[in-house]
């Protein structure tokens, strides 16, 4: 089950009640719609839209404010991933997952503008077209379709948040108000 948390800036460690745990430590990405998936085996801030490891003591975070936020896991290892519609064209969720046991693959995804109320152009319509609902003589992008076709095509266990970030105004939405603030979703092993 994804469990979603707005947490204080500052916080996220109460939030989690890591006191308990002092073993994990801490990798996130300075994100910037890349195609760039990193293995790592230390803690750190990753130039990465995607950062995938195997050790244990790692805590990956992804932070996004209408870009799908993935977590893959095969029991070996786990994956955070950040995509947005660059991630779409790039191929970045198939990049990622390559590096993954597919019989064993589990897939997360989180809080993101659903297709519901992500309004696009048709400049981006052109690029994206089969991930694109016209509806009423509006263009919506639906970003999970892509993870959710392919995991059906390939028996992969997925959960798909229904919550759109657009809509809800508890999240964080770039595309509602330009806010900076992100949600943050992590998984560890």
């Amino acid at each position: 089950m994804i469990e979603s948390r707005l947490i204080p800036k500052g916080k996220f460690n109460d939030a989690f009640d890591f006191e308990n745990r002092e073993d994990l430590l801490v990798a996130s990405m300075e994100q910037s719609h890349s195609d760039v998936c990193l293995e790592i085996d230390k803690p750190g801030r990753y130039k990465a839209d995607a950062i995938i490891t195997s050790e244990k003591r790692i805590l990956l975070v992804v932070k996004t404010a209408d870009c799908l936020p993935v977590l893959v896991s095969d029991k070996e290892k786990i994956g955070a991933v950040h995509i947005g519609w660059k991630g779409l064209q790039n191929g970045l969720f198939h990049k990622t997952i390559s590096n993954f046991n597919f019989s064993k693959l589990k897939i997360s995804i989180g809080p993101f503008a659903q297709k519901c109320c992500y309004e696009v152009k048709e400049d981006l319509e052109l690029i994206l077209s089969r991930y694109c609902l016209n509806i009423e003589n509006k263009i919506y992008l639906d970003l999970s379709k892509e993870i959710k076709d392919f995991c059906s095509e390939n028996k992969i266990d997925l959960e798909v948040s229904d919550i759109c970030t657009i809509e809800n105004k508890k999240y964080n939405s770039y595309r509602r108000n330009k806010t900076k603030k992100r949600q943050s979703s992590s998984i560890w092993i």
